[in-house]
């Protein structure tokens, strides 16, 4: 059934919120079109969503990633425009709000972003120390000067980078694979994480806190069980395989560093790098490129299906950089985390032009 919304006219469009988890068929396929319209400006390489794998997310969002979502119609009733915000219910960064607007082109420039924006920011609540996080990619040209134009600031600079597993280096891969480092080992995770392995995975993500930020607003995260509990149900219902390999010490059983792949079925082509560090004490033995090679002979192996694996890295994080291009990833499209504080945003939308 669809949501009972109540709508907003801006001239002659109208934005009205929407419960994507609990949508119907007709309503998830009409927001499913808008984002592959969305995608193929941004990413023009990738073929186009399936309702059954974007009905998968929005339907099976982890219980503590709390989303709103708006849309915006045409006079005639054309999905023309979708805004969110996204708050994560954890113990750290209660002030952090992702963010994210988009309209089609041909419907730039007529007042949607702002009146989008103007619901995101009354949705992300009403404390003064709210910041909203922004992702662009530079092939879409007028998101940046949107957030320019509401006052947001570029807090880091990044790239999505590609590996053409056609072209990797084998040879090279299979070396770096039995690197072996004496005193450690490779742990294995294929499904859910079990509860004796729950600490070591937890250090492990929380080590992605020594990851450049830049400017960024962001604090520490904190990882929990019950978040990793709820990350990996999400992840089943969604469809989504997973590997993650754990470098342990194996003196003590601690957590060396790890890395981890995701693989969704529904796009074959492609698998996506999650996380991958190395605990500071550790680093200088080789760990990272023993993990990410591991890593890689498993995907091969795994997903004969898939062409790339795409990963995102910050410009100024070089250790990680100097692997990866090793391997073989190069720069596919650059991207940038806008941050924005509620002040400025509040400020804008209140403003009277629609423009």
């Amino acid at each position: 059934m669809i949501p009972i919304v109540m709508a907003i006219s801006t001239e002659t469009y109208s934005i009205e919120p929407v419960e994507l988890s609990t949508a119907d068929d007709d309503l998830v396929r009409e927001v499913a079109a808008l984002h592959n319209a969305i995608a193929a400006e941004r990413v023009p390489e990738d073929p186009p969503l399936s309702f059954e794998a974007f009905a998968s997310r929005v339907r099976n969002r982890p219980a503590m990633v709390v989303i709103r979502d708006w849309l915006a119609r045409s006079a005639e009733g054309e999905l023309v425009g979708r805004g969110l915000v996204v708050r994560f219910e954890a113990d750290t960064n209660q002030h952090l709000r992702d963010a994210g607007i988009d309209v089609l082109p041909a419907h730039r420039r007529k007042g949607i972003g702002r009146q989008l924006l103007r619901e995101v920011v009354a949705g992300a609540g009403d404390a003064d120390d709210i910041v909203l996080s922004f992702f662009t990619n530079d092939r879409v040209p007028a998101a940046a000067a949107f957030l320019e134009r509401i006052g947001a600031k570029t807090a880091l600079t990044m790239h999505t980078n590609h590996l053409d597993l056609a072209a990797l280096d084998r040879a090279m891969v299979s070396e770096w694979a039995a690197i072996r480092t004496k005193g450690y080992r490779l742990e294995w995770i294929d499904g859910d994480v079990p509860e004796d392995r729950m600490q070591n995975v937890i250090i492990a993500y929380d080590t992605m806190n020594t990851a450049p930020r830049g400017d960024s607003a962001m604090q520490d995260w904190n990882t929990t069980p019950e978040q990793i509990r709820e990350f990996d149900r999400s992840r089943r219902a969604r469809g989504f395989e997973r590997r993650l390999v754990l470098a342990l010490d194996e003196a003590t059983g601690e957590t060396a560093g790890y890395t981890e792949l995701v693989y969704d079925p529904k796009i074959p082509h492609l698998i996506w790098q999650q996380g991958t560090a190395v605990i500071p004490s550790h680093r200088g033995h080789g760990l990272g490129k023993w993990l990410k090679a591991a890593m890689v002979e498993r995907a091969l192996r795994d997903w004969p299906n898939a062409r790339l694996i795409r990963t995102g890295n910050a410009d100024s994080n070089a250790p990680m950089l100097a692997i990866n291009t090793r391997l073989g990833f190069k720069p596919a499209w650059a991207e940038s985390i806008w941050e924005v504080g509620i002040a400025d945003a509040r400020r804008y939308t209140a403003e009277g032009s629609l423009t």
